[in-house]
């Protein structure tokens, strides 16, 4: 089972929507941030694809299972700002979220020529942090956001 990545095609915008549907705002800020707003629809990812968003979907078996978005790039350092990463409800906590971050590093490394990726994640998300260490992504600060949260910058080399 080989997780395939790919920008994201617009007609499976729905299921990211979809996946969020039952979840609450508390949810959304978790794998978004301040990237969109609660309740999330397809026009806000819409939105963000048409002002250039780079949004990646991972296919396991003909099924996409989750999107990840390089938020920032600076392409002469060959380093990346990865974030809102969100899996499809109904297969977390399988290990999946590990393989498709891994396939997602591998495709930042072929086929964006990134060299060093950098995420922040919330000091509360216990799975997607113990993701990240699984993948290689070591500690290198904290920082408060405005609403308190504490989030935790992590680094790899790629």
């Amino acid at each position: 089972m080989k997780v395939i990545i790919n920008r994201l095609n617009s007609n499976n915008i729905h299921l990211i929507v979809n996946w969020c549907k039952n979840k609450d705002e508390y949810f959304l800020r978790q794998w978004a941030g301040n990237g969109y707003s609660y309740p999330l629809t397809e026009q806000q990812i819409c939105d963000r694809l048409a002002d250039g968003a780079e949004i990646y979907e991972a296919h396991l078996d003909d099924k996409m299972i989750g999107t990840i978005e390089v938020i920032s790039r600076n392409k002469q350092e060959h380093t990346a700002l990865i974030g809102r990463f969100v899996l499809d409800q109904t297969i977390v906590q399988k290990g999946l979220g590990t393989k498709m971050l891994l396939a997602f590093l591998e495709y930042c490394k072929e086929m964006l020529g990134i060299r060093e990726v950098t995420l922040f994640v919330f000091d509360f998300n216990f799975a997607a942090h113990r993701c990240y260490q699984k993948c290689g992504f070591v500690e290198e600060g904290i920082e408060e956001r405005p609403n308190g949260w504490k989030a935790i910058r992590m680094r790899k080399l790629l």
